[in-house]
C-alpha cells in the first residue's frame, strides 16, 4: 500500500468517526431540548413516580383484635404547568370558585410565572376533592398522587403508636420499633385493646383537668405475659399533623419522664424484708416519733405516734416503719432485690423512648431508709409496671412488649420470691384498698389490691411541698392477679398546698376505680357476687385512714 493509499484510508476512517460522533451528539441535543419541554418533563416524573409505587406498601399497624390502627392513604398535590397555560385568567376564575385555597393571591402569581416548568398550587388534597376537581376540566393541572401514614385514632393511640417522616419511616413508637417489618410490607398486631385505650385516655383527660395536673400517665398490663394492653401519656397530639418534636405533647411521660415514686415503694421493701425472713407480717416496729439519720429527720404524714406492725406500716403508709424496717433489712439486701427488680436498669419495653433511671450515687444508712418509701431514686411508669410484674406474675416473664405475644405464650414458672411472701404482699394490697390509703379505689363486686404514693418533687437538692408526683399501683384480681395498671398525675392542683386533696389517695386512686368500672368488663373480668368477707377491725383503725 503505497502512501496516497494509505492517506485516503484514514480520511475515511476519521470521517466515519466524526459522523458516529455526530449522531452521538445529535441524540444527546434531542434529549436534553426534549427534557426541557413541560410534557416530556412529566413524563420522567411519572416514571419516578410509578417506580416507587412499586415498592412494598407499608404494613399495617393492627390492634390486638385485629382492628386497623395504622394504615396508608393515598393524598394528591395540584400543580400546574404555567407554560401550557393559554388562558390564566380563566383557569384562575375557575379554581377560585371550585378549589379552596389559604392564599389564593399566591396560587395567582405561581399561574402567571412562565419561568417555572411546574408549580405546586395545593398539597394534601384527598381523592374526592382530586375527583371533583378534574371534572371541571381545567387543561394545565395535574394531580400527583403521594402515599401518606394515617392514624385513624388520632390522639388516642399517639404515643403508643408514634408516627413517621415524609419518608415513611418510623420516628417513634411501634412505628419505629417495627419499622424493618412494616417497609417489609409486612403488617404488626400489637398488644393494644383499642377499647380500653379510648376508656383509658378518656377518664385520664377528665382526672387531669380536675386535678389541674401538669402531666398525666396511665399504664395497664397482662401481669402473666408482659403485653402493655394501654398506654396513655397526657399532654398527647395528633400524628396525622405535622409534628414539632419540641412540643411537650411529643413526650412520652410513661417512658420518659423520671419520677421519685414515693409510698408505692413500701410493696417492694417490706417484699424484700419478708423474702429474707429478716420481718414477719406482725413484726413491730417503733412509730412514736419521728426518726433522726444524720442530718435527715424521716416523718410520717399522718403520724400514728405508736407502735406500728408491718400490716399497719403499709396501710398507714408508715415512712418511719418504712425505714425501720429497710434498715433491719440492710442496704446490701435492698439494692440487691431492686436491682433484681430492674429498678437500677432500663427499662426492658421495646420502645426507643426511654430513659435511664436516677439511681443514688452511695448507698448508705439515710439513703436505705429513704428508699424504703421511694424517694433518692428516679424510675419511669413503665419502670414500676415491669417490676410490679415480677413480683406478682406466675410467669418468668421479664420483659414488657407492645406486641401481641402468641396465645400459647409461657415461660418458666415465675421463682423471684416464695409463695408466702406473694400472698402476703397482695393481702396488704387488698387491705389497703378496703381500709387504708387506697380506700378510694374500692369498686363493689371486684377484688382491687393497690398501693397510693405521693411524691414530693426534688428542684435544686431540695424538696418542693407545692410540687408532687400523685400516683396509684393496682392488681386485679388480687387473688389470682391477671393485671396490673399505675395511674400518675405529676403536679396535681399544683397551685394548692392541700396535701390531703392532691395525694395519691385523692387523686389517682379514685381515677384508677372509675378506669376500671369501664374496662374489667372488656377485659372479661365479671363481677363477683360475694367476693371476700370484710377483714374484722376495730373501730379506732377505721378512723382516720390517710388519702395521703
Amino acid at each position: 500500500m503505497n502512501v496516497n493509499q494509505t492517506v485516503a484510508l484514514n480520511i475515511k476512517k476519521i470521517l466515519i468517526l466524526s459522523f458516529i460522533m455526530s449522531i452521538i451528539g445529535l441524540v444527546v441535543v434531542m434529549r436534553i431540548f426534549e427534557l426541557s419541554l413541560p410534557n416530556s418533563y412529566e413524563k420522567v416524573t411519572n416514571k419516578k413516580q410509578n417506580f416507587n409505587n412499586t415498592n412494598h406498601e407499608r404494613g399495617l399497624l393492627l390492634d390486638r383484635n385485629e382492628n386497623i390502627i395504622a394504615s396508608n392513604i393515598y393524598i394528591y398535590s395540584l400543580k400546574a404547568y404555567p407554560r401550557k397555560i393559554n388562558k390564566p385568567k380563566k383557569i384562575i376564575k375557575l379554581l377560585k370558585e371550585h378549589v379552596d385555597f389559604n392564599d389564593f393571591d399566591v396560587v395567582k402569581r405561581k399561574i402567571y410565572n412562565k419561568d417555572k416548568f411546574e408549580v405546586v398550587i395545593k398539597k394534601n388534597i384527598t381523592a374526592p376533592e382530586a375527583k371533583r376537581i378534574n371534572s371541571i376540566g381545567i387543561p394545565g393541572l395535574e394531580f400527583v398522587p403521594v402515599i401518606k401514614r394515617f392514624y385513624p385514632n388520632e390522639k388516642v393511640t399517639s404515643h403508643y403508636i408514634g408516627h413517621v417522616n415524609k419518608e415513611m419511616k418510623g420516628v417513634s413508637g411501634a412505628e419505629r420499633s417495627f419499622n424493618d417489618t412494616l417497609n417489609k410490607g409486612e403488617n404488626v398486631t400489637l398488644s393494644i385493646d383499642i377499647r380500653v385505650q379510648y376508656a383509658v385516655r378518656d377518664e385520664l383527660i377528665k382526672a387531669s383537668k380536675e386535678f389541674n395536673s401538669k402531666s398525666a400517665t396511665a399504664v395497664i398490663a397482662d401481669i402473666n405475659n408482659g403485653e402493655i394492653i394501654s398506654l396513655v401519656s397526657l399532654p398527647d397530639y395528633n400524628p396525622n399533623t405535622s409534628i414539632d418534636p419540641n412540643i411537650i405533647s411529643y413526650r412520652n411521660t410513661a417512658t420518659l419522664n423520671l419520677y421519685e415514686m414515693g409510698s408505692t415503694f413500701k410493696i417492694f421493701s417490706i417484699a424484700a424484708a419478708l423474702e429474707s425472713s429478716d420481718i414477719e407480717i406482725d413484726s413491730k416496729f417503733d412509730a412514736r416519733k419521728p426518726m433522726k439519720l444524720s442530718k435527715f429527720t424521716i416523718k410520717d404524714h399522718h403520724p400514728q405516734n405508736r407502735i406500728l406492725s408491718t400490716k399497719e406500716i403499709f396501710i398507714r403508709s408508715s415512712n418511719i416503719g418504712a425505714s425501720r424496717i429497710a434498715l433491719r433489712l440492710g442496704n446490701r439486701k435492698l439494692k440487691s432485690f431492686y436491682d433484681d427488680l430492674g429498678l437500677l436498669n432500663l427499662s426492658t419495653i421495646d420502645l426507643y423512648e426511654k430513659t435511664d433511671p436516677i439511681i443514688p450515687i452511695k448507698w448508705g444508712e439515710v439513703e436505705t431508709a429513704t428508699l424504703s418509701f421511694g424517694h433518692g431514686l428516679s424510675i419511669s411508669a413503665m419502670q414500676m409496671i415491669e417490676a410490679g410484674s415480677l413480683l406478682f406474675s406466675e410467669n418468668k416473664n421479664t420483659s414488657v412488649t407492645i406486641k401481641k405475644r402468641e396465645p400459647r405464650y409461657k415461660s418458666e414458672k415465675n421463682n423471684f420470691i416464695s409463695a408466702k411472701t406473694k400472698s402476703i404482699l397482695k393481702e396488704l394490697m387488698y387491705e389497703n384498698v378496703i381500709y387504708g390509703t387506697g380506700k378510694k379505689a374500692k369498686i363493689s363486686g371486684y377484688e382491687i389490691g393497690g398501693k397510693t404514693a405521693t411524691g414530693e418533687k426534688s428542684l435544686n437538692g431540695r424538696y418542693d411541698k407545692n410540687k408532687l408526683v400523685s400516683s396509684f399501683l393496682a392488681i386485679f384480681p388480687v387473688k389470682n392477679p391477671r393485671y396490673i395498671s399505675l395511674v400518675l398525675f405529676d403536679e396535681p392542683n399544683n397551685k394548692v398546698n392541700i396535701k390531703s386533696s392532691t395525694g395519691g389517695g385523692a387523686t389517682a386512686a379514685p381515677t384508677t376505680a372509675k378506669i376500671l368500672k369501664r374496662i374489667l368488663p372488656i377485659l372479661g373480668l365479671p363481677k363477683k357476687i360475694n367476693i371476700r368477707p370484710d377483714i374484722i377491725v376495730t373501730q379506732k383503725d377505721k378512723l382516720n385512714l390517710a388519702s395521703y
